[in-house]
């Protein structure tokens, strides 16, 4: 018999500085890009030991805000269509555009999507990685408590990966993959664009064990 809903749903939630510039240099043969802004990204990867890699097959969650404590505090919640199929939603505001970010990245990186219909339609053990997403809304950095709008900001990222038996028991699940993104950017009003930067750019460490820190520069 097939774990409820309700249980996989409460089992999924877990418990720098950019300069802005001209956006191109332009002459009279040719535009070259240049980074429109950058933020400070601190990294840290990890991958359970013993596995290579994750399933193809992926069903992604929409994302949830976290505290500062690293709580959610959003909850998952499904709507069933006409049809009959179930489909999750957050209260996050960007829990539906994060999903939607990280599924194309997902695609790209030869991943195939499938809805929670056909996860819990499966006849097999551990076959689809579950992705669930997380994010912590700009905030002060510590260094600079009382930061001005245009002052140094920092946001959280985390993504978890997991894989479940046929029946979906949460108790016999498998976390694979945590990874989570401390970022430091100037300027208040670039917090949203950081968030969808940083699933992506995360994305592309998958099977990674480390830790570091880097600057990214974006296009936009």
């Amino acid at each position: 018999m097939k774990y409820t809903l309700c249980s996989l749903f409460l089992t999924l939630l877990l418990c720098g500085c950019w300069h802005l510039e001209d956006a191109a240099i332009t002459s009279e043969t040719h535009t070259l890009a240049v980074p429109k802004w950058t933020f400070l990204a601190k990294v840290s990867t990890s991958f359970a030991e013993g596995y290579d890699n994750l399933p193809k097959r992926a069903c992604v969650f929409p994302a949830l805000r976290l505290n500062v404590q690293g709580q959610a505090i959003d909850q998952l919640a499904y709507r069933q269509s006409a049809d009959g199929s179930l489909h999750w939603y957050s209260d996050a505001p960007l829990g539906a555009e994060l999903k939607a970010i990280v599924e194309q990245k997902l695609v790209q990186l030869g991943f195939k999507l499938i809805s929670f219909d056909a996860l819990s339609s499966l006849t097999a053990d551990h076959a689809v990685t579950v992705f669930n997403l997380y994010y912590a809304e700009a905030s002060a950095s510590r260094d600079n408590p009382q930061a001005l709008p245009t002052a140094s900001w920092t946001t959280f990222t985390r993504i978890t990966a997991a894989t479940f038996p046929q029946d979906l028991d949460p108790n016999a699940k498998r976390d694979l993959m945590n990874q989570e993104l401390v970022t430091l950017f100037n300027g208040k009003s670039q917090g949203t664009s950081v968030i969808k930067a940083s699933h992506p750019f995360l994305l592309d460490s998958i099977g990674l064990n480390r830790q570091w820190s880097e600057t990214i520069n974006l296009l936009n």
